[in-house]
């Protein structure tokens, strides 16, 4: 009797697992509105939570932006953010420390990514309010914190791993 009460909350937390993965993708709205929205920043955030700013990026104080106008550039920085999606494999790290973030407007409504690289995790925002999150891995940061130089935005001091 226990095996199978066991073998049933492991087919269960199995199932539930893989409900929530949603296939390592990003959410259909998220996708849509950072691929068609004709207005994309990049930013850099500070992560010390001792430095919260109310009027921030969804609390977070910005370091600065950049927008991204050139396709190609905004091509490389989306396939990147993609691929760290696609390659995560939902595990957590307890902080939330990000010092990335990208916002867009879509027919009418803000999203805003906010992405900590540090714990493998994305908050989305719309209109700001949390709509959601999904896991990443940190390989897109090196993309991210490249186009931020060549803008001459200044970015927060790397994470110790």
């Amino acid at each position: 009797m226990i095996q199978r009460s066991f073998l049933l909350v492991l087919i269960a937390g199995s199932l539930l697992t893989v409900g929530c993965s949603a296939g390592n993708r990003l959410p259909p709205a998220a996708e849509q509105a950072l691929k068609d929205s004709p207005d994309f920043e990049l930013l850099s955030l500070n992560p010390d939570r001792e430095k919260i700013d109310e009027d921030g990026f969804c609390g977070w104080t910005v370091l600065g932006k950049t927008t991204i106008n050139d396709a190609d550039m905004r091509g490389k920085l989306l396939a990147a953010f993609r691929t760290g999606v696609a390659q995560s494999d939902d595990a957590l790290v307890d902080c939330f420390n990000p010092r990335h973030g990208i916002e867009v407007v879509h027919d009418g409504t803000t999203h805003q990514f906010v992405i900590c690289f540090q714990c493998y995790r994305v908050e989305w925002y719309t209109n700001n309010a949390q709509t959601g999150g999904f896991q990443i891995t940190d390989s897109p940061q090196e993309t991210f914190d490249e186009i931020l130089k060549a803008s001459e935005v200044p970015l927060a001091e790397k994470a110790c791993k």
